[in-house]
């Protein structure tokens, strides 16, 4: 049987982002969207890197289009009994199988996310495609670096409340679909075209110091830099930040502040990363004492790690004051930490 066409109605340049099959299961999810009463929007990073095809050809500013995932934000109508993550995911298996593709579904259900994997049920060189759900939501922070509470929302302006959530300016986007006009309320493609990264809020940082991670990846990818307003805050959040004085950095924020580090190092071209990072001021996030912001030679050990296909985070941290602590407080792997254990041992021996 042939392949159906793509429906036209999903613009040419996600058509090209994501390539043939994958726009074929994205478009098969959203059909089967169609008829719940449900608000249905693209958000996120697949919205900026449309935006930056369509406007620059794929490379404003010598910028390259690298989306990994696809989001989609859902809002209820609230006129109408309720409808849950669950509910729609068994929905959305028996759609995709239909039209010749595998589902695998995570739910979140405390947070309103859920995580899809699609994956063609048929042989093919094409990888998984990613999506990740979310029901339109509201946070709050209910102290510094902790995890936020979220609370679902229903309002009329649902898509525009959960916008107000998230790290930066060019990921506040959202189309409707089927059509619609793009919703930017925080002027992201000005900030695409500037070239500049904003985060949403004054507290921003305050509430969630990873959020300079997450720009430093979009920075790196996109050749960014912080916005003059953008830096003050950073600066002020490094003055104030309470890491020092208890209580101590709530476990969460290191967890959370690991893994956003992996992610750059495991997705990201780290070599810029770790460079905006480190002019921004921003690793002592990671490693309170300043050493780490400081060190100019961590570039070859994570050149050398990666030749000899190790783990870069512990490389990179191995420039910190104290490497172990900082690994703890971040939660690394235990065979990580034991790792950069035996390499401090060597180095002592070693004199």
């Amino acid at each position: 049987m042939a392949d159906a066409p793509v429906p036209p109605n999903l613009a040419p340049e996600l058509q090209h982002l994501l390539g043939r099959h994958a726009s074929r299961a994205l478009t098969t999810l959203l059909a089967s969207l169609s008829g719940q009463p449900l608000g249905v929007w693209l958000v996120g990073g697949v919205v900026r890197d449309q935006w930056l095809l369509r406007h620059h050809n794929g490379a404003g500013r010598g910028r390259v289009v690298q989306p990994m995932d696809v989001d989609l934000l859902l809002a209820p109508d609230h006129q109408a009994p309720e409808i849950t993550l669950p509910q729609l995911a068994s929905h959305w298996e028996a759609a995709l199988a239909a039209a010749g593709w595998f589902l695998k579904v995570q739910v979140h259900g405390d947070f309103g996310t859920a995580r899809l994997v699609l994956q063609p049920s048929r042989p093919t060189d094409q990888p998984p495609l990613a999506i990740d759900v979310a029901m339109a939501r509201t946070e709050h922070y209910p102290a510094p670096g902790e995890n936020p509470r979220v609370t679902l929302t229903t309002a009329p302006d649902a898509a525009l409340a959960d916008l107000r959530r998230r790290d930066v300016s060019i990921n506040a986007m959202a189309l409707p679909w089927p059509h619609g006009p793009l919703l930017d309320p925080h002027g992201g493609q000005r900030d695409l075209e500037r070239g500049l990264l904003r985060f949403l809020h004054a507290a921003s940082l305050r509430d969630d110091p990873t959020r300079v991670i997450r720009a430093a990846r979009y920075g790196a990818r996109l050749h960014m830099d912080l916005a003059p307003e953008a830096r003050h805050q950073l600066r002020d959040v490094m003055a104030h930040w309470p890491w020092r004085r208890d209580p101590p950095c709530p476990p969460a924020l290191g967890s959370r502040l690991g893994m956003e580090l992996a992610l750059l190092l495991r997705q990201e071209p780290w070599g810029q990363a770790i460079t905006l990072l480190q002019r921004w001021g921003a690793l002592d996030l990671v490693d309170w004492s300043g050493a780490l912001q400081q060190d100019a030679t961590w570039r070859r050990r994570l050149h050398w790690s990666a030749r000899w296909n190790l783990p870069l985070l512990p490389a990179l941290l191995m420039g910190a004051a104290d490497p172990l602590a900082v690994a703890q407080r971040l939660q690394l792997p235990t065979a990580q930490q034991r790792l950069m254990a035996q390499t401090l041992a060597l180095q002592d021996w070693l004199g």
